[in-house]
């Protein structure tokens, strides 16, 4: 039975006769894979930071919103970093052509 995001269901008669199919099969696999691995690891971070901020003095309930704006924070503290790294590799791009 051909599963079209799990290649490891596929039979070697299936590969044979599909082998872009099975390709394609791999690459859906590992994207699956790192889409789950990165749910656990937000999932294992969400409840360490609500441990913490109740340990803190903080509220449950209030731990998930101060979570995402913890979050969302990070996000846009590592999106200047990375524009600024591309404005400062830009500009040395520029000025060894000069």
């Amino acid at each position: 039975m051909r599963d079209s995001r799990d290649h490891t269901k596929w039979t070697n008669k299936e590969t044979e006769e599909d082998s872009a199919g099975y390709v394609a099969a791999q690459q859906a696999y590992r994207q699956d894979q790192a889409v789950a691995a990165a749910q656990r690891i937000e999932e294992r971070d969400r409840a360490a930071f609500e441990a913490e901020y109740v340990a803190a003095g903080g509220t449950k309930s209030g731990a998930g919103d101060a979570y995402r704006a913890k979050r969302n924070e990070t996000a846009a503290a590592a999106a200047a970093h990375a524009d600024e790294a591309a404005r400062l590799a830009q500009l040395g791009a520029t000025w060894s052509k000069v």
